[in-house]
């Protein structure tokens, strides 16, 4: 069976849980720990193993997530790698506006609620949130994309998670095709950039591609995605 949510960001945020599916992701990831995230009225992409290694999506006119949990301690691996390829790239959008906020890839990484450090607005929505998915559904989403109209390393607050969620991009729309570009961010340091506290470890990371705005066509690959420990804490272990 497929669940499908609501492209609200409350709901959104739910979806970072462990959910049943799919039709459109294979069998291989499925086997792997990968669930699908599906959106109402929305086609889904399609998520494949890639002769890389990785994953391969496809978009066509189409929005939707894999998201696996997790089991990371920040404070020995604080850091995320992989490397991606985008063979065709969605157009430059606007990632602050909703129906206008097409990618090409994005990962997301996904923490749990913390009450203390909540905005008053979080702790008001969260209410909404765990009526839907429950008390297990997770806070605040970091999200790192290829697309959009903006410079690399821009941030963008998202317009379906509000306060409680950042876009970063790490390549534009721009950038080129078919090209293998390695990326490796500081979650537990961008965490504490855009929210102003230490981050909590997380609870889910996720893939997805966005193409429905745009009535597009995107392939890209996403591979070796992994937490690392940063160098300082590699030289500590050596010594």
């Amino acid at each position: 069976m497929r669940l499908t949510w609501s492209r609200l960001g409350t709901i959104i945020l739910a979806g970072f849980i462990g959910l049943p599916a799919l039709a459109t992701v294979d069998q291989a990831l499925i086997a792997g720990g990968w669930q699908e995230i599906t959106f109402d009225g929305k086609d889904a992409n399609r998520f494949a193993p890639d002769t890389s290694g990785g994953i391969s999506v496809l978009s066509d006119n189409s929005v939707s997530l894999i998201q696996m949990p997790i089991d990371v301690d920040l404070s020995k691996t604080p850091l995320l790698s992989w490397r991606w390829q985008v063979a065709k790239p969605a157009p430059p959008s606007d990632l602050s506006t909703k129906g206008k906020d097409d990618r090409s890839l994005a990962l997301y990484v996904a923490f749990p609620f913390v009450p203390e450090e909540a905005s008053a607005f979080e702790r008001f929505r969260r209410s909404v949130v765990e009526a839907i998915a429950g008390e297990r559904a997770p806070g605040r989403v970091l999200t790192y994309v290829w697309g959009g109209n903006g410079e690399r390393g821009e941030r963008v607050r998202s317009p379906y998670f509000g306060d409680s969620g950042m876009i970063t991009i790490l390549r534009p729309a721009s950038a080129t095709a078919g090209q293998w570009f390695d990326e490796t961010v500081d979650i537990a340091e961008d965490y504490r950039r855009v929210f102003g506290s230490s981050a909590p470890d997380p609870v889910s990371i996720a893939i997805g591609s966005d193409s429905d705005d745009t009535l597009s066509l995107i392939e890209g690959v996403i591979a070796d995605v992994g937490f690392i420990a940063s160098p300082d804490l590699s030289n500590e272990a050596a010594n």
